[in-house]
């Protein structure tokens, strides 16, 4: 029954949207030259917000500690210059409503699905995040859930390519095309609609959630979709806080430079869809500096919506990441302004982050909730030709305190797939509320480590991720493969 009224809901929204000559053409930006690349995802939004909004409820549902909303939702005409099909984007929302809920701020949870099936694909329901998932999340926080989900609608077709593309293939893809003519090309990388969906979603939820007030929203989702809750935060002024999962590529083009030369001059297999599109041989060109300009968040440091990038946020990575190398983050997150805390989910790759959304999530709604700031760690480190010394002092006393660490005497890869693992010691604080260790520098090899501190509500926060030696990268050649998924493709830079 509910497909058919989902059938029904298509029908209509698609009435609705060509019917009465609201057709969601591509926004036309402001006509400037220079392109303000970093105005791209604001204008965008803009633009799209003249457009009436679409969308049916399909459902609701009522228990004795939640109510369930589902709709069906229209966030978009997005096929620029007719160059992607599906043009249309469809999403499910789900609205997560427990007894007693906080008025004011929701969470919105950016989650993945397949709503384009193929020849050979069925659509699929999100993955990331299950609905049992969404319902703890928003009982254990007193808080409205959002779930938004196909995002980015999938799959698609690109005109001049027959393959049905998703993921990192889709976003590839859009990339290659943005960079051969950035000029009339900005509103095609992946992300932009990616965001604008997701500030849809939030008009959405703000319509149907009157009685309760919803003006703020704090914003998670995972792998790409962590991507996109960093550039909602910049494009949307509704977004005050954000959990972004597993995007550790802030200062894309100093991390994937750091990454490259971490493997021998190769990239991770994980890097392929890129490589395939030959993003690779392009990092250094004026075309991929704009196309940074409008998906790298580290680049809005230096625009006008450097501000935006001072809420609340909570940075979980993985340890093991298929893509990123867990020293990343000293490319970015210093220069980050505003509250901010850092996770590294110990033995976990990309994907086993799902293991760690939740523990996360709850920890962080309830004390943005309750306007209780996360908790500082004040690092310090030296560096003697041998050692390096970590000290941190924290502003809440931890129940927990571990000492996080790995070697691999072939090479600078930490990868959970090329077997990998990280090994736990106790830490005591001092007299003082300190910890102090000595990471010294391995004979061979590399060494990987980070202090890990848990505390009363379940917070969990960690130091960055310290490799030593830190600043001699392999030789150039293939580092040595352990297991099926610990490959790298060739570089050719």
């Amino acid at each position: 029954m509910v497909s058919y009224i989902r059938l029904l809901g298509s029908i209509f929204l698609v009435l609705a949207i060509f019917g009465c000559g609201a057709q969601f053409n591509k926004p036309s930006l402001l006509d400037e030259t220079p392109i303000d690349y970093s105005s791209v995802l604001s204008d965008y939004i803009v633009e799209l917000e003249k457009e009436p909004l679409q969308y049916i409820l399909l459902k609701k549902e009522k228990f004795s500690q939640m109510e369930i909303y589902n709709y069906q939702f229209t966030s978009q005409h997005w096929s620029p210059d007719n160059f992607v099909s599906p043009a249309i984007w469809e999403h499910q929302v789900d609205i997560y409503i427990p007894h007693h809920p906080v008025s004011e701020r929701a969470l919105l949870i950016i989650n993945n699905g397949i709503n384009n099936g193929t020849f050979f694909t069925s659509p699929k329901a999100p993955t990331d995040f299950t609905p049992e998932v969404l319902e703890e999340i928003a009982r254990s926080t007193k808080t409205v859930v959002i779930a938004l989900s196909d995002i980015p609608n999938q799959y698609l077709t690109y005109r001049g390519d027959w393959r049905f593309l998703k993921e990192d293939e889709s976003i590839a893809m859009s990339w290659s095309s943005f960079l051969q003519d950035p000029e009339s090309r900005y509103t095609r990388p992946l992300y932009v609609p990616m965001v604008a969906a997701v500030s849809q979603a939030m008009t959405l939820a703000e319509k149907e959630l009157q009685a309760l007030k919803i003006k703020h929203f704090i914003v998670s989702g995972v792998s790409k979709r962590g991507w996109t809750t960093w550039l909602s935060a910049i494009a949307d002024s509704r977004v005050d806080a954000i959990t972004p999962f597993v995007i550790d590529a802030l200062n894309t083009r100093k991390v994937l430079g750091h990454m490259y030369k971490t493997y021998g001059n190769n990239w991770p297999i994980a890097f392929y869809p890129y490589y395939r599109f030959d993003l690779d041989k392009q990092l250094d060109t004026v075309p991929f500096f704009n196309l940074m300009n409008i998906v790298d968040p580290y680049r809005y440091l230096g625009t006008p919506y450097k501000s935006r990038l001072a809420i609340p946020k909570y940075i979980v990575n993985a340890s093991g990441d298929d893509f990123y190398v867990p020293d990343n983050s000293s490319f970015y997150y210093d220069d980050l302004p505003g509250e901010k805390a850092l996770r590294f989910a110990p033995n976990s790759n990309h994907h086993g982050i799902l293991n760690f959304t939740k523990q996360s999530l709850i920890p962080f709604v309830n004390r943005v909730q309750k306007g209780i700031s996360t908790p500082v760690l004040d690092i310090s480190t030296e560096m003697t030709e041998r050692v390096q010394y970590v000290t941190v002092r924290f502003s809440e006393v931890p129940e927990k305190i571990v000492l996080w660490k790995a070697a691999n005497p072939e090479s600078r890869d930490f990868r959970y797939a090329c077997r990998v693992r990280y090994m736990e010691t106790p830490l005591h604080l001092s007299a003082t509320g300190e910890v102090s260790v000595s990471l010294e520098i391995p004979s061979v090899g590399w060494q990987a480590a980070f202090i890990e501190a848990t505390f009363k509500d379940g917070f969990v926060a960690t130091t960055p991720v310290y490799i030593l030696p830190k600043d001699i990268y392999p030789p150039i050649k293939i580092p040595p493969v352990h297991g099926l998924l610990c490959k790298f493709v060739h570089g050719r830079t």
